[in-house]
């Protein structure tokens, strides 16, 4: 298997090298990528996990009983808690669902703009991605009618980051499951990696794959909605059992059966229906002062314009500069401007970029890095920047 860097993890790197105190664990630069909710600490969910916790591995294949029954009342889940396998990330899950499905020859539908992983896999596997466009015009959603025209005898597996990294778009309960519908037409399954569900920004939760369609396979962990991303767990849920058995064996060969117990008992804590309910509600009221920043911003800066995400804390404007995204975001990240933007020719789509605004980053640090992207494009232009 050979994977190849891709440009957005090269970017990524980039942005660390230049932006980032390893010894300070802080950022240098105007970080303007944040795409997780307030990051916790073990003090902000300590009640009820002994200090005299065991730190060794779970011993139950599937991910500890208790946590697999709360991951199914906390993300409200039409399923059954031995409908999860707990992973050690979404990324984990992902990979897993991906090795288990496909073969080389196969083909996969992989949605654009988005998550370079599924890509990556395709070709680590020597499967065919197909394509699907998501459209600007149409708030970042996909066409159905060019889904289903690719979807060929041949796809094996239906690919979507819903809500959608990079763009924020959410689909609906009825457009959800007519991609089901064309899934099960070809016999295919929908694996849905839904790591921003719950960071609707207009209440209501988005649907979940798992619930509509019996080979729907979500993804998910506590990294984007609890800022938990240091906490390496993670889940893969569908009401496929012989599906499920098959990611479960492989799971073996790449990480042990068994996930850590500190992770599992911290995340069991956090995850407590009532509990998690109201870490993200705490998450979305900190996160809309920076959100509104930058709803204010795309308004008035009159060269970069966005669809306003529907979910989670990520956003894809497009701008009218004539300059490459890739050059755009290198030069920002320099004197005097020190501002850190992920180039849109990483997810493939020139002349955009991605901006986050999670509420790990301060707001103060959201209006020195959009004041920054003014200053650059007032000297790009040659004139003074707006007041």
């Amino acid at each position: 298997m050979e994977i190849r860097s891709q440009k957005l993890s090269e970017f990524f790197n980039i942005g660390r090298d230049r932006g980032w105190d390893v010894e300070k664990q802080a950022w240098t630069v105007h970080s303007l990528v944040n795409p997780e909710g307030r990051v916790l600490t073990l003090g902000d969910i300590m009640e009820g996990i002994p200090a005299d916790l065991p730190l060794a591995k779970s011993g139950n294949r599937y991910g500890y009983p208790p946590l697999r029954e709360q991951i199914v009342r906390s993300q409200r889940y039409e399923a059954e808690a031995d409908d999860v396998l707990v992973t050690s990330g979404t990324q984990h899950a992902n990979y897993l669902a991906f090795a288990t499905l496909l073969e080389a020859g196969d083909e996969a539908i992989i949605e654009s703009p988005s998550w370079e992983q599924p890509k990556v896999l395709c070709e680590a596997l020597s499967v065919r991605a197909r394509i699907l466009p998501r459209r600007r015009e149409l708030g970042w959603r996909f066409d159905l009618d060019e889904l289903e025209r690719l979807a060929s005898p041949r796809v094996k597996l239906i690919y979507l980051c819903h809500p959608s990294n990079p763009t924020g778009a959410i689909l609906d309960e009825s457009e959800l499951k007519a991609v089901c519908a064309v899934a099960d037409r070809i016999g295919a399954y929908v694996v849905s990696d839904e790591i921003y569900r719950g960071l609707e920004w207009d209440g209501a939760l988005s649907p979940s794959v798992v619930n509509l369609y019996e080979r729907g396979v979500t993804t998910s962990s506590v990294s984007k909605t609890l800022g938990m991303s240091g906490l390496r767990l993670g889940w893969l849920a569908t009401r496929d059992r012989a599906f499920r058995e098959r990611c479960m064996e492989l799971k073996y060969y790449i990480s042990l059966h068994q996930q850590s117990r500190l992770d599992e008992v911290v995340a069991l804590a956090a995850l407590q229906p009532a509990r998690y309910w109201e870490l993200v509600k705490k998450t979305m009221d900190a996160a809309r002062t920076n959100y509104e920043l930058v709803a204010a911003w795309m308004k008035a800066n009159g060269v970069f314009a966005w669809v306003p995400p529907g979910g989670g804390f990520l956003s894809f404007p497009r701008y009218d500069l004539d300059l490459p995204s890739w050059d755009l975001c290198v030069r920002l990240l320099d004197p005097p401007y020190r501002t850190y933007l992920i180039p849109g020719s990483c997810y493939g789509h020139e002349g955009h970029v991605r901006l986050g605004f999670g509420p790990g980053t301060p707001a103060d640090t959201i209006r020195a890095g959009l004041a920054a992207v003014d200053r650059f494009v007032a000297d790009h232009r040659g004139r003074p920047p707006r007041p």
